[in-house]
């Protein structure tokens, strides 16, 4: 055989030197763009794996004990076919012969239909165990905390109905004390998801569904809706900040007592009645009204302008000129009549809006 060639018995392929160089870095690519996929995959700000709440860490439970299932079948089937590839492999010896008709072997074929069995009833034990556990609680759970969410194209709002608060894309609940999620949606199908404090359920128009959570830890976790709903689904995002007891009780009250800016510079009372002329009809500024866009309390001390851009001077022009232009599919309509001096006379006025 020449040098420079390999022969594919097999097949009768005839590959040169350079093609099987070629064929070799095109396999690593392949290989390279599959491992950085599987690793981007894992990029995100939620941090799924680290629980703060009772349901979480059942399923974090869950999710350890079905992952270690997987890895004792992954390591048995994987030996298993490594140790026959390799010992039945074809060699020059066995190259023209033909094994011999093996009849089944009756206790392999019971073993390997018993234990798959038995690994789902050690699976299924716990899941339906926990599952009936939380039931039970939340419906034995006293004093809950009752908040409506309702899902929009794009952005959550957040009603405390026996506190009379509505807030847009965050929710405050306290620490050790179970809260009721009223959950409905008033577009389409979206789906309320806090990986860190666990659960995931669906808002569907015209359905109400509940989903019940107890953080056992202060601090502000992430969400994200996990249904696609649109063009601008991933932009749909929200927080929950866990507080103390004694903290919340002062957060309820500062909300119930906010009034609306007091005096204000000449350039930000014309925003105001720019706002109230056309932004009024959609928007409120006080968490005790509840409006058909967001509420827009508090706006000013809001890291991001509909999760997507930051809270800057220049921003909050760009996206009262022409929102749909940052956020795709919004709702919002643009407003492209208004002069720079209008739209620094709103700017000013929304950045009175604070908490």
């Amino acid at each position: 055989m020449d040098s420079l060639t390999d022969r594919d018995e097999s097949n009768g392929l005839i590959l040169t030197s350079d093609e099987r160089r070629i064929y070799m870095k095109r396999l690593c690519c392949r290989i390279l763009i599959l491992l950085t996929a599987l690793f981007l995959t894992g990029c995100s700000s939620l941090k799924v794996l680290d629980p703060k709440g009772t349901v979480a860490k059942l399923q974090l439970n869950l999710f350890h004990i079905s992952m270690a299932i997987m890895l004792l079948v992954f390591l048995v089937v994987f030996s298993m076919f490594v140790y026959f590839t390799w010992k039945y492999r074809e060699t020059p010896e066995r190259r023209h012969v033909i094994p011999s008709y093996v009849k089944g072997n009756k206790k392999l074929e019971v073993s390997w239909t018993v234990i798959p069995i038995l690994l789902l009833v050690v699976l299924a034990v716990p899941t339906v165990k926990g599952t009936f556990s939380l039931a039970q609680s939340d419906e034995n759970s006293q004093n809950p905390l009752e908040i409506e969410v309702t899902g929009h194209q794009y952005w959550w709002e957040v009603h405390y109905p026996d506190q009379g608060i509505t807030l847009t894309n965050e929710a405050y609940i306290p620490v050790d004390q179970p809260v009721v999620f009223h959950l409905t949606s008033a577009d389409v199908i979206h789906s309320f998801w806090m990986p860190r404090l666990g659960g995931k359920k669906d808002l569907i128009p015209g359905k109400k569904n509940t989903l019940t959570l107890n953080a056992t830890n202060r601090g502000d976790y992430k969400g994200q809706c996990a249904e696609l709903c649109g063009a601008s689904h991933s932009y749909m995002r929200f927080q929950v900040h866990a507080l103390g007891d004694q903290e919340f009780n002062q957060w309820i009250k500062k909300e119930t007592t906010k009034e609306a800016p007091g005096q204000l510079t000449p350039t930000a009372e014309k925003g105001k009645k720019l706002f109230i002329s056309k932004c009024l009809t959609c928007h409120a500024i006080s968490p005790a009204e509840r409006s058909k866009g967001p509420n827009l309390s508090g706006f000013s001390d809001k890291e991001r302008i509909g999760n997507v851009l930051m809270n800057t001077d220049e921003n909050r022009k760009k996206w009262i000129r022409d929102p749909s232009s940052i956020k795709p599919d919004v709702n919002m309509p643009p407003f492209p009549d208004l002069t720079e001096e209008d739209l620094n006379a709103l700017s000013k006025y929304l950045s009175q809006l604070e908490k």
